[in-house]
């Protein structure tokens, strides 16, 4: 069976959630006996830990487009993809491969968290939402299969799968749960425990006093979350506890085409008003912390921290960096709210603080930093719940529904988007590169998609 899977993003050095999903994604299938080929904007490359380059063919697409993927996804059974354009759906699933997509990251949710936040022309980001509601609608109607991240998600996505006709009479019969339809394969940890390396750490010696105690964010700074209230109830409870130090891992996305958002302006802004900057108290990593050398940080810290806003976002999200503090056993000090968040408080991984209790935050943090033997039963819980999060056996449902459609099973039948609404989508991708790059940027554009 001749698989191919799809990141929508680099897959290297630095990586965020969705590119590492995809390179797990190719080594779990690979692993099971399937032919993969693993494709990205650019060649991945071994900056993302052993590549397995024996197990998986890697190509790069790119600029994505619907003749160069329709050609690249001939050569295979399956694709596994997230939600594409609509051009580049429709190319996907004019070919005779079957179409496995990933919904795990539901960004028309996101968007909303993100524009919320910002500042600007209030044409452009409605026709941002409505360029996004489209291309989920159409990967939605044209997917054979589909897989998210949680149940929760799960519930979400039958609701539009049965808006858009999906949920019929033939497929309810013969499958009542329609896993065969949808199905959940979370975010992992790696297999192998976390081990420091001949190195050592990074941080202690390094980037605070070796006698620190230290938090860490582990992800992206985008909107959805709140690292201000984190650097508001640091700077209070270091009169509790000097030692409490914050490290950032992620502070400048590895997309360059990714600009800095509110939340982490404010962020970087507070910490430096509150004087946590020049004493070295907030440190902030600018470039992502390399994905193979990420136990180096999370080994060198006593706990990690992650807050967020209370919200639709939280509700469908799943907090994938969370995983890195089950892999490295780290204590969580978070905000409540978040499907993966709810089963860390439960396991006695996490501690959860309300949205905006900034008094609620410092209690936490204090606790943590001055309890050695509650930071080690936490940090036993994570390592334990960890063991059920290993990606060789959360991607067992991937692999099967990858089988059932390599296998040939009865295709759903599909209700075509009409040329109407796709005449309507590539509208809305002109007025929208105008209003944000200049009547001139189309030229380039259109000399680009001939030359595809």
């Amino acid at each position: 069976m001749r698989v191919l899977v799809i990141s929508n993003e680099r897959v290297g050095e630095r990586m965020a959630g969705p590119a590492i999903r995809a390179l797990q994604f190719a080594r779990q299938l690979a692993a099971r006996g399937m032919t993969v080929t693993l494709a990205a904007p650019e060649l991945p490359t071994a900056g993302a830990g052993s590549l397995d380059e024996d197990a998986f063919e890697r190509v790069a697409f790119v600029t994505p487009s619907a003749r160069a993927f329709r050609a690249l996804a001939d050569r295979h059974d399956v694709v596994v993809t997230q939600p594409q354009r609509v051009d580049v759906m429709h190319g996907l699933a004019d070919g005779h491969a079957r179409l496995v997509v990933d919904l795990y990251v539901p960004s028309f949710v996101e968007r909303i968290a993100q524009l919320g936040a910002e500042p600007g022309d209030e044409r452009v980001r409605a026709q941002l939402l409505e360029r996004d509601r489209l291309e989920y609608a159409c990967a939605v109607e044209l997917g054979d299969a589909f897989i998210c991240a949680s149940e929760r998600q799960r519930d979400h996505w039958l609701g539009a799968l049965g808006q858009a006709g999906r949920l019929d009479l033939d497929l309810l019969e013969r499958d009542p749960d329609a896993r065969s339809l949808i199905e959940v394969a979370p975010f992992g940890v790696d297999d192998e425990p976390a081990q420091l390396g001949e190195d050592g750490g990074a941080i202690r010696g390094t980037l605070v006093p070796a006698d620190a105690i230290v938090l860490v964010w582990t992800g992206g700074l985008w909107n959805w979350f709140d690292p201000t209230i984190v650097v508001e109830a640091l700077s209070r409870a270091r009169e509790r506890e000097p030692r409490l130090h914050l490290v950032v891992m992620g502070y400048r996305h590895p997309e360059t085409h990714q600009v800095e958002q509110e939340a982490s302006r404010r962020m970087r802004e507070r910490a430096e008003a509150l004087g946590l900057l020049d004493s070295g108290a907030v440190v902030l990593c600018e470039q992502w912390v390399p994905y193979a050398e990420r136990a180096r940080f999370l080994l060198d810290a006593d706990a990690a921290v992650s807050a967020h806003h209370d919200g639709l976002e939280t509700r469908l999200s799943y907090r994938t960096r969370l995983l890195d503090h089950l892999w490295a056993g780290l204590p969580t000090v978070m905000t409540t709210g978040g499907e993966l968040g709810d089963e860390l408080a439960a396991s006695g991984a996490a501690i959860e603080v309300a949205d905006g209790d900034v008094d609620g935050w410092v209690d936490a943090l204090v606790r943590v930093a001055s309890d050695a033997a509650l930071r080690e039963r936490m940090g036993a819980a994570a390592r334990e719940l960890g063991r059920a999060h290993r990606w060789s056996e959360i991607c067992g449902p991937l692999a099967r529904v990858v089988g059932e459609q390599g296998a040939g099973v009865a295709r759903p039948a599909r209700r075509e988007a009409g040329v109407l609404a796709r005449v309507r989508y590539a509208w809305l991708l002109v007025r929208v590169r105008v209003r944000t790059k200049g009547l001139g940027s189309l030229g380039a554009a259109l000399r680009g998609a001939r030359g595809r």
